[in-house]
C-alpha cells in the first residue's frame, strides 16, 4: 500500500510540474506572440521610409521640380552623340582662310 501512496504522490508531483512548465510556456508563447506583433508594425513603419527615400534619391533635375544644380548623383549623359569623324576640316575639304595682304594702307600701333 506505501508503494501506491508514494506513486500516487510522486504522480501528483510529476503532474503539478508538468503544468507549471505548461504555464511558463504559455506565458513565453505571449510574450514571443507580442514581441512578433511589435517587430512586424516596426518592419512595416521602416519599409514605407525606405520606399520614401527611394523615391527621394531618384528625383533629379529632369523628372521633378528641382533645380539642376541640386542633382547629386550620377552623370549627366551628354545630348550629343560622339561623331566617328575628327575634330577639324576632313580629308578633302578644300579649306580657305584671310591671307596676309602684301601691302598695308595703315598702321596701328598698340
Amino acid at each position: 500500500m506505501a508503494n501506491v501512496a508514494f506513486g500516487f504522490q510522486e504522480a501528483v508531483f510529476t503532474l503539478e510540474s508538468m503544468v507549471a512548465n505548461i504555464e511558463r510556456q504559455a506565458q513565453t508563447i505571449e510574450k514571443l506572440i507580442n514581441e512578433n506583433k511589435q517587430l512586424r508594425q516596426e518592419n512595416q513603419q521602416l519599409k514605407a521610409r525606405i520606399a520614401e527615400l527611394e523615391a527621394r534619391t531618384k528625383k533629379n533635375s529632369t523628372n521633378s521640380h528641382l533645380p539642376p544644380s541640386s542633382d547629386r548623383f550620377g552623370a549627366k549623359s551628354p545630348s550629343r552623340q560622339p561623331s566617328e569623324k575628327r575634330p577639324g576640316g576632313q580629308p578633302g575639304h578644300q579649306g580657305k582662310t584671310l591671307s596676309q595682304a602684301p601691302n598695308t594702307d595703315n598702321r596701328v600701333l598698340h
